[in-house]
């Protein structure tokens, strides 16, 4: 199915009094897509980028009032139906991609610039999805006022279809709802365990930290009779370290399919794999004359660094040595849980950082229309990443960006032609 894009913006019903319209409300919406595909970062901007391009944008649209005032467009925004609009986004994502049988991570992201300056008024935020291999946003959800993302995240799970999918979060969707919402999805979850659980993460620690000696004492002495005979049966350790960018990371993964010693499995009972996730993150260092004097793992885990002598150690991301537990209901090797791990983060690296650097999100003042318009963007940056593996380029989400603003073709292409399934 290919169908174009403007097909799935009629989904979404016009706010306005049919008597008085001047400008259809889908064609609004595709115009909005197009500006910010094309590089332009606001609404103005966006409207201002379709006048100058009208006679292109006419060959595809009716536009037979030219293009609408920034006024009109910001009234249509601020009052459409925005449960409709996501679903409508959903809809035209699951006529691009199968979301049965992929990675999907979950989590949320604020929308800082929408903050109204009252006192006591939270951040909005947006549950965001994405497939981890592509990238591609497969759904929205806002974060209603006096709701949080552990009620939010089983809103927005029932509104796919991930039967044979693995589900990350971190630690907030580490909560029974979550996971049995999953469960009833026919998927698999992997979850962050923290402090904020703080049995689950004690005894996951407890156990890793006698299943380590264990293997050493096993190790020295093999005839040694085994204290924890059936974790250590499926006990496995994966190591990785690199460099990335001015510092080194170490990574431990261990893994137990034995769930006996945790109290949170006998309530799950189908929770297969336990785990726990050590990162030591060394800064590079160099003296006055310009040689490494970098520490190795082991005299960095006694001494810290010259410039930082106390290494911190938790669950925080700013932590010099990371620590976090891991629950999964799929039975998989400390290597596979490592990577579904790490590619959990493509959503914060891949997906909001290119939201606020790019589409400038983060600076976006909009109040009664900021869920409409992070669809909007969401439409447009799910463009960029199809068109980057369509037409397998090099090209990174900022060059492609500029290749659509050079390249009206391009938006002729994916934009009004529409998109066949990946």
């Amino acid at each position: 199915d290919a169908r174009e894009l403007i097909y799935y913006m009629r989904m979404v019903i016009d706010p306005r009094c049919g008597r008085k319209t001047k400008h259809d409300h889908a064609e609004i919406l595709t115009c909005l897509v197009v500006g910010y595909l094309a590089g332009r970062d606001s609404v103005r901007r966006c409207l201002k980028w379709c006048e100058n391009h009208i006679d292109f944008l006419r060959q595809h649209l009716e536009l037979k009032n030219g293009i609408a005032s920034p006024a009109t467009v910001s009234r249509i925004l601020g009052n459409i139906d925005e449960e409709i609009f996501c679903l409508a986004f959903i809809e035209w994502m699951t006529g691009i991609l199968n979301t049965k049988g992929i990675n999907i991570a979950i989590d949320g992201k604020a929308l800082r610039g929408s903050t109204e300056k009252i006192r006591n008024r939270q951040t909005p935020y947006i549950l965001n999805a994405i497939d981890t291999a592509t990238a591609l946003v497969i759904a929205q959800l806002p974060i209603a006022d006096k709701e949080n993302e552990i009620t939010a995240i089983p809103k927005l799970l029932k509104l796919l279809n991930i039967q044979g999918s693995l589900v990350t979060i971190d630690a907030i969707g580490t909560a029974q709802s979550v996971m049995d919402t999953i469960n009833e999805k026919e998927a698999d979850y992997l979850l962050t365990v923290k402090k904020g659980n703080p049995l689950t993460y004690q005894e996951t620690k407890e156990m890793f930290a006698e299943l380590g000696k264990e293997k050493e004492r096993i190790s020295a002495h093999p005839n040694q009779t085994v204290t924890y005979e059936k974790q250590m049966d499926s006990y496995d350790v994966f190591k990785t370290s690199e460099r990335n960018r001015s510092r080194m990371e170490y990574r431990t993964m261990q893994i137990c399919h034995n769930t006996d010693l945790i109290t949170l499995c006998k309530k799950q009972k189908e929770i297969k794999t336990v785990g726990w996730l050590e990162q030591v993150r060394i800064p590079m260092e160099k003296d006055k004359n310009g040689k490494d004097i970098t520490p190795a793992y082991e005299d960095f885990i006694k001494n810290g660094t010259v410039r930082s002598p106390r290494i911190t150690t938790g669950d925080n991301l700013t932590d010099d040595i990371h620590q976090v537990g891991l629950i999964s209901s799929r039975r998989m090797s400390a290597q596979e849980t490592l990577e579904n791990k790490r590619d959990h983060w493509k959503i914060e690296n891949s997906l909001h950082h290119v939201l606020d650097d790019l589409f400038r999100e983060d600076r976006s003042s909009a109040r009664k229309s900021k869920n409409s318009l992070a669809v909007i963007r969401k439409i447009a940056y799910n463009l960029l990443r199809i068109a980057i593996l369509r037409e397998k380029t090099e090209s990174g989400p900022t060059e492609m960006r500029d290749q659509f603003n050079d390249d009206l073709t391009l938006i002729e292409k994916y934009v009004f032609r529409g998109i066949a399934h990946l």
